[in-house]
């Protein structure tokens, strides 16, 4: 759901830290500090509940937004979780260099006013969502520190210690094989969950481990347009050019833990027997890197998980 600029009057900047959170009105131009508690929260944000036009923007903090969102959500405030890169650039071409709580949460409303007609409202995931992606982060988390510690092993320094490294590489591997079984459990318990599962691993490349990876970092796919799935997976290809010169164009943006696991999937759909695979040789054969080659196949995937999915949407809606 896209906020519309011309329903937007005045937005809420919150400046959000561990223990506080500092509110910008920027009907009022009055700035407020708050505990990060919820009985503070509600009772700072009660009376702007029913306050037709008003937009809350947040950054994401990492987790520490949770608690704001959540009571904004309660109160039925509409609210925005801005990427915080960006809000950092806007805050950056205002020509501030002054950085106190009150500044951020004044830019931050002045962001929301901006770009109002372009900021998705914040919808909160799921129980089961949440849970997965939280499972789905710390899979990823072990497999990096398991990657550490072989990188560690081989290293010839470290031949003294290698029974200590060897006995945590193991352990790491015990604690995926457990995150693997939450996993698993998570999804077969949700109908929903499953079956969309099922249909992205009908996707050439797409294999039991990265199916569950699309699911929690990729909750939009059904429910976008082709370009958009291209956009959020990073795989779709950006212009470089000026004047007469016509740049190389690459692929940049959108959320970087899914790049990796598409290059996987890529690779191996490139060596399968599906249409993707005839798709790569036809443009290796035309000249294209085996890299330009890849990144075309990724963009196949997610559009074609995307579109596959759209249909399931579309059917699961007329049978409820």
């Amino acid at each position: 759901m896209i906020a519309n600029a011309d329903e937007i009057q005045s937005t809420l900047g919150c400046d959000v830290a561990k223990d506080t959170v500092t509110l910008f009105d920027s009907r009022t131009l009055k700035t407020l500090t708050v505990s990060n508690t919820t009985a503070a929260l509600k009772a700072a944000l009660k009376p702007y509940a029913g306050r037709t036009g008003m937009l809350a923007i947040c950054e994401a903090t990492g987790g520490y937004e949770d608690e704001l969102l959540r009571v904004l959500e309660s109160l039925a405030i509409p609210a925005h979780r801005a990427d915080a890169a960006r809000v950092k650039a806007f805050i950056r071409s205002c020509g501030t260099m002054a950085k106190t709580d009150p500044i951020d949460a004044r830019h931050i409303a002045e962001y929301g006013l901006l770009r109002a007609k372009s900021l998705p409202r914040f919808q909160a995931p799921e129980p089961q969502d949440a849970r997965m992606k939280l499972l789905v982060a710390r899979r990823a988390d072990l497999v990096a520190m398991r990657v550490q510690e072989e990188n560690r092993l081989k290293a010839p320094r470290n031949k003294p210690i290698a029974r200590e490294i060897a006995g945590h590489v193991a352990e790491i591997k015990r604690r995926i094989d457990a995150i693997d079984r939450q996993i698993e459990a998570t999804v077969s318990g949700n109908r929903r969950m499953k079956e969309r599962q099922a249909i992205l691993r009908g996707v050439p490349g797409i294999g039991k481990v990265i199916a569950p990876v699309l699911l929690a970092l990729m909750p939009e796919l059904g429910r976008i347009d082709r370009r958009q799935a291209a956009s959020l997976a990073g795989c779709a290809p950006h212009p470089r050019d000026s004047g007469t010169y016509k740049g190389r164009r690459f692929a940049t943006g959108g959320r970087r833990q899914l790049r990796p696991l598409l290059f996987t999937a890529a690779m191996a759909a490139s060596h399968s027997k599906s249409h993707l695979a005839v798709i790569y040789r036809r443009l290796l054969a035309a000249g294209k890197s085996k890299m330009t080659a890849l990144g075309a196949l990724m963009r196949h995937i997610v559009v074609i998980a995307n579109a596959r999915l759209k249909e399931y949407e579309a059917a699961d809606a007329r049978l409820t």
